[in-house]
């Protein structure tokens, strides 16, 4: 039911002011006047709440991961040292340098001063924090440990943060290298080659295949320049558009996971992450059915999401999930047999850690590695497209006849 502030005046003429719920503006009106009071402004504080929560919606990028690990730290610290949760909130609220997680903060006090749970709060803004934050936080309520869960949640949101500057950080470098060589290759071919052209055309000569080719290139390149980003521009919108299908996304996720070399980079960290969560989950509380809907939620794979449903549908019977990912071409051995040991022991979340860590750690070095490779490759293209230009141009030169 839609909530309403109130200003209104007694029969004394004192301003009186509060909060009704009601269905709409006039059972508002109604009632104060039922109570004896003169109605001078309503406000619907629903639709105003709305109207943050849309506004925060369309700003949310700008809420960066840092700042989600320092709300996590500054609460775990509060509530450890007891300060009670509204408190906490608005003492986060106060102190929070970034204003559009400030206007979250405000939205989420709100909401738990008004009766519901952090986690539910919380829940209300899912791209600020996903499914997996309100499940391990709601596992924190029930257990009475939410300061020990957010400085978990803190450590995850680090982790994912460390992996995401180290994956940006290694792809600068290749970046630069393949921008600056499709500009000189673009500066060659509709700047350098067509001057050269203009003294073969002087010399009326029979240029060679390759040669002509190289000079057909460079006339379409630079008188029909607008074509070719027309034609990239309308592709690449189309794509954009079904890769957003649910279609489309099965699609991208396939070509993710098989394509050669980087597919078995991105498959070990769908695992990684996928160790990651679950293990994140199961260590604060989280049943493992529920813990494996939400993995599957925050899967960032349709392949992945697929597997977990497979293995959801199988634990629910009874089996164990080792048992089921022996039959997944997605799970490697070594990992099932982790798995398989964690559950005979009752150490699953533990083994979940190392195996989250064992292949994140590989993840990154064969990023590393790839990117000690893609310099290399990227100088070589370079070598072979500039030697072809060259090539193409001396050919006409080195057939001249001498003349007497």
């Amino acid at each position: 039911m839609p909530t309403f502030s109130y200003k209104a005046k007694d029969q004394k003429g004192n301003l009186i002011q509060g909060t009704l719920e009601a269905e709409h503006r006039t059972g508002v009106v109604n009632r104060l006047q039922s109570m004896g009071y003169f109605p001078v402004e309503i406000i619907d504080e629903s639709a105003e709440k709305k109207a943050r929560q849309s506004l925060s919606q369309i700003i949310r990028r700008k809420i960066s991961l840092s700042d989600i690990v320092n709300f996590n730290r500054q609460m775990a610290d509060l509530i450890s040292a007891g300060v009670p949760l509204v408190k906490a909130l608005n003492v986060l609220h106060t102190q929070t340098a970034n204003e559009y997680l400030k206007e979250i903060i405000n939205d989420v006090l709100q909401d738990v001063q008004e009766g519901d749970s952090l986690s539910k709060a919380l829940g209300k803004h899912p791209k600020t924090f996903d499914k997996l934050y309100c499940a391990m936080v709601r596992a924190g309520e029930r257990g009475g440990f939410l300061d020990v869960v957010m400085e978990r949640l803190a450590d995850l949101t680090e982790k994912e943060q460390e992996i995401k500057a180290k994956v940006k950080s290694t792809m600068v470098y290749p970046i630069i290298m393949i921008s600056a060589s499709i500009v000189a290759m673009i500066i060659l071919m509709t700047v350098v080659v067509p001057k050269i052209v203009r003294i073969f055309s002087e010399m009326q000569q029979t240029l060679p295949f390759i040669t002509t080719v190289m000079i057909n290139v460079s006339y379409f390149l630079g008188h029909y320049w607008w074509l070719i980003l027309g034609v990239l521009l309308v592709v690449g919108v189309i794509l954009w558009n079904l890769a957003r299908t649910e279609e489309g996304q099965w699609v991208v996720d396939r070509i993710k996971l098989r394509s050669p070399i980087i597919g078995m980079v991105m498959l070990k960290q769908e695992i990684g992450r996928f160790a990651r969560t679950l293990s994140s989950l199961l260590a604060n509380g989280v049943p493992i059915l529920e813990a494996l809907e939400i993995t599957k939620d925050v899967s960032g794979n349709k392949l992945i999401a697929a597997e977990i449903e497979k293995i959801i549908n199988e634990v629910t019977q009874g089996s164990s999930m080792a048992r089921v990912m022996r039959t997944s071409p997605v799970f490697p051995p070594v990992m099932v047999n982790m798995v398989a040991v964690g559950e005979e022991t009752a150490r699953l979340p533990d083994v979940l850690s190392k195996v989250a860590s064992s292949y994140e750690t590989d993840v990154d070095r064969s990023i590393k590695m790839l990117t000690s490779l893609i310099e290399p490759i990227i100088i070589l293209l370079m070598g072979v497209m500039v030697a072809f230009i060259v090539i193409s141009m001396l050919l006409p030169i080195f057939s001249l006849e001498p003349t007497l």
